[in-house]
């Protein structure tokens, strides 16, 4: 559990109608603005904005007449006119802010002429979103909210447009005839966490640019995703699923950025996350399945999200040693686990409905799908994972007994998952009791990552779901029944059972043909931070789907977990292991940040010879995993320690 190449293809140009052709763009380029090389460290990799008063880096005229345009850019002065006359073209100019920002757009005026002439805002995340239906105006891509703003001059001075969620580039237009001379334009950062080098805890760093931008770039998605509390009216500080869309509390988003943030933030993301629990667990009914959203506010989403919300619990727990969270939540976990009970047949395992928003619905992360029914592989793996989750909890309690009882449970579960979910010709599991023809990539990686595959299987599991991968990454599943979207959620547990069982070539490829695409300032999907999903030709397919979702920032926990090789055991990292993953790296070093102090791992590796540091906080113990076999214990002592091994 996460504790845990190509290129995209040219998307089509900017489609605007009335747009005049050969737009001029001035400003700096955002591949030259935003530094992506190493040299400098890994403060180099950060992608967020310096400070809080964000300024565009480049800016395009799209149309009619406007005179330096150059003067709204973060390297411009002097100020800006556009001017429209009774017979003119709208005068629009687009500023790029050359990654993803969010908070309190702003117009600066200086002077205007004409009856409160009208300004139009529109935003989105990629150029070929926006759109212009014919009336001047243009429109921004597709969330639940607004994405365009109507801002009337009446006066000299700052005129703000309200909040707008994750965007990277900003269209603005005169729309009506008049002049308006600017002074500036921009944003004031909000609806996020802005955080500066030293808000890091945690980092990474190794001899691969491209998994050090990854793992950057996931830390900046979440951090985009860390709603402080005021934003929207809410009362808590919390970790949303994208900074454009849906802008809620997802369960299976949270469960990847729990980890993230955890390992980046440390402390100064607990609170974010254990609020977003809170808000789930205790809305929820005991004894019932776990509300997972903040979305439909109606109640659970459906059985696998109300798994995924224990799941995140328990990593929180695992990370931060909180006992008090656990002691105050373990009531409504055992009653997740006393209701999925009721809905098991003969064998055991948990049978799904078509329903949504409800505790035995069979949607899940791929909605568009509709509802999975009957006995479902990938859910019944998430019941076993659940039940093996309360059992870790109640024996770090002192509840044995408890624990004992959820691990026998959680055994008959696995057996039987492999009695009858599992294709004894092929050793790879069914997608449900009733669909043996659809290859799953969740079924498989999940059954594979929470250790209910035979070990003799696992190979030929992963093996046989390199058969899913293309150009751009694995598609979820066989066949023409579900979509072909590519999913970096479920694909990040693909590569930790890679991982896991020592696939690390496979790992390490994956994770290339998944993200490099999404890392490259080059792709005109660009954003800095992780996409929602991808179309199989590598683009991202709809204006509605999110350039910023947390559940797409896998990296960042995964080079932690397996590269660096830092997990935890006992909670709060008291006891942790190093199981380090070099594949094809020549060095790694990283902190982790935990309530005992900083874990630190360096790695080298010269031809057949490794080195490998580790410093252990005071009070806690790592076991260490060499890669040629040998196991240490080395205790951290009264004062902390640390050691160099070489092998």
């Amino acid at each position: 559990m996460i504790k845990r190449n190509g290129l995209a293809r040219l998307a089509s140009p900017l489609t605007i109608s009335v747009l005049l052709a050969g737009p001029a763009v001035v400003g700096t380029s955002p591949a030259q603005a935003s530094p992506r090389a190493g040299s400098e460290g890994w403060q180099s990799y950060l992608e967020q904005p310096a400070t809080s008063n964000v300024r565009a880096l480049s800016v395009t005229v799209l149309s009619g007449s406007v005179t330096n345009a150059r003067g709204l850019t973060s390297a411009g002065h002097g100020d800006t006119t556009l001017t429209v006359t009774s017979a003119g073209d709208p005068a629009t100019v687009l500023l790029d802010y050359g990654v993803e920002v969010e908070g309190t757009p702003y117009l600066d005026v200086e002077s205007y002429t004409g009856t409160a002439p009208v300004m139009s805002l529109a935003f989105t995340e990629a150029k070929t979103y926006l759109r212009a239906p014919g009336s001047g105006a243009i429109t921004g891509d597709s969330a639940f909210q607004p994405r365009a703003a109507s801002l009337t001059v009446s006066a000299d001075g700052m005129l703000n447009s309200g909040f707008m969620g994750g965007f990277r580039f900003e269209a603005i237009t005169l729309t009506t005839p008049g002049t308006v001379v600017l002074r500036g334009a921009g944003l004031r950062f909000g609806g996020g966490y802005l955080a500066t080098a030293a808000d890091y805890q945690g980092h990474f760093l190794s001899s691969s640019k491209a998994f050090n931008t990854m793992f950057y770039d996931g830390a900046y998605t979440e951090q985009t995703d860390m709603q402080p509390a005021g934003t929207g009216g809410a009362t808590q500080p919390s970790v949303l699923d994208g900074a454009k869309r849906d802008r809620a509390i997802w369960s299976g988003d949270l469960k990847i950025e729990g980890q993230g943030i955890a390992d980046t933030l440390g402390t100064n993301g607990d609170n974010y996350v254990r609020q977003s629990l809170l808000t789930l667990i205790t809305s929820s009914q005991q004894g019932g399945g776990l509300n997972a959203d903040t979305l439909f506010r109606t109640g659970p989403y459906s059985n696998s999200y109300s798994s995924w919300t224990l799941d995140a619990a328990i990593t929180y727990y695992r990370n931060t040693g909180d006992t008090a969270f656990a002691r105050q939540v373990l009531p409504w976990l055992e009653g997740q686990l006393a209701y999925d009970a009721t809905l098991a047949g003969a064998d055991g395992l948990i049978v799904t409905g078509p329903q949504i928003s409800t505790t035995n619905g069979g949607y899940d992360w791929d909605f568009y799908d509709g509802a999975k029914t009957g006995t479902v592989t990938a859910f019944n793996d998430l019941y076993y994972q659940s039940l093996r989750d309360v059992a870790y909890t109640e024996a770090s309690l002192g509840n044995t007994a408890k624990a004992a009882t959820y691990d026998q449970t959680a055994g008959h579960v696995r057996d039987a998952i492999n009695a009858s979910l599992r294709n004894p010709a092929t050793g790879t599991y069914y997608l449900s009791d009733t669909d043996h023809s659809t290859f799953a990539q969740d079924a498989n990686a999940l059954s594979v990552l929470f250790g209910i595959a035979p070990a003799a299987k696992v190979p030929g599991i992963l093996g046989a779901l390199k058969s899913l991968w293309g150009p751009h990454g694995s598609e979820p599943f066989s066949g023409t029944t579900y979509s072909n979207l590519i999913s970096p959620y479920i694909t990040a547990y693909e590569v930790e059972a890679d991982y896991l069982a020592g696939d690390t070539s496979d790992a390490e490829q994956l994770m290339h043909l998944t993200w490099d695409q999404m890392t490259d300032p080059r792709n005109p999907f660009f954003t800095g931070t992780m996409w929602e999903n991808i179309g199989p030709d590598g683009t991202a397919t709809e204006a509605r789907t999110s350039l910023a979702h947390g559940w797409a920032s896998g990296p960042t926990p995964i080079l932690t977990g397996y590269v660096l090789g830092v997990q935890p055991v006992k909670p709060g990292y008291q006891a942790f292991t190093v199981t380090p993953h070099p594949g094809s790296l020549r060095w790694a070093e990283g902190t982790v940040p935990t309530p005992y102090g900083q874990i630190l791992v360096r790695w080298t590796r010269a031809g057949h010879r490794f080195s490998l540091a580790v410093a252990v906080p005071a009070q806690a113990t790592a076991f260490i995993l060499l890669p040629d076999g040998r196991h240490v214990t080395l205790p951290g002592g009264p004062h902390g320690t640390e050691r160099t091994f070489t092998s």
